[in-house]
């Protein structure tokens, strides 16, 4: 089998970015910022399956549409009629440290971080190791598990098939790499 970055092999690639944990009980669905709407429609499913009462949404990147990644997911959820007073948005963050940072913000200028001990992420599978490190760094007391949204472009099981989707990840790892140089996963 080849070796990649610094060692790793295709599997191990995988099993390192590619964080999945079953959906348990939890004060908050925090979902990454992104354009890819399977982010909402996963927060809108653990929602339905009760595994959470609120739903943060973060991303201030511009969408085609002119509106935030933040504002485009809080339409999904809208949309899979989730009520509005269950669903906060972060329009601001531009990178994956500033949803955790501002995202904390506006949860407790809501008034939703008292209390906050648990939290389900979701993102992008590939993105799911960053996502945990910098969450687990900023939000320390708070329990966090992993669970990806449910795409099919970009798996634990097809990245490798493709030069885009193993250019995708391997970009995401070094992204990992980078945020623990600096202190921030």
């Amino acid at each position: 089998m080849s070796r990649l970055y610094e060692g790793m092999s295709l599997p191990e690639v995988t099993q390192h970015l590619f964080l999945r944990d079953d959906p348990a009980r939890a004060d908050l669905i925090f979902v990454f910022g992104g354009s890819n709407p399977e982010r909402a429609e996963r927060a809108a499913e653990l929602y339905r399956q009760g595994f959470a009462p609120r739903i943060l949404v973060t991303g201030g990147g511009r969408l085609g549409a002119g509106c935030t990644e933040a504002e485009a997911l809080k339409d999904v959820l809208l949309a899979r009629e989730i009520p509005e007073t269950a669903i906060l948005a972060e329009t601001s963050s531009a990178n994956t440290l500033e949803n955790v940072l501002l995202g904390r913000a506006a949860l407790a200028e809501a008034g939703w971080l008292e209390g906050l001990s648990s939290a389900l992420l979701v993102s992008a599978p590939y993105h799911m190791r960053r996502a945990s490190q910098v969450f687990k760094r900023h939000f320390a007391d708070v329990a966090a598990r992993c669970c990806p949204d449910r795409r099919t472009d970009l798996t634990a099981d097809n990245w490798s098939l493709s030069a885009q989707g193993r250019q995708r990840v391997l970009r995401e790892l070094e992204k990992v790499r980078t945020y623990v140089y600096r202190g921030d996963g």
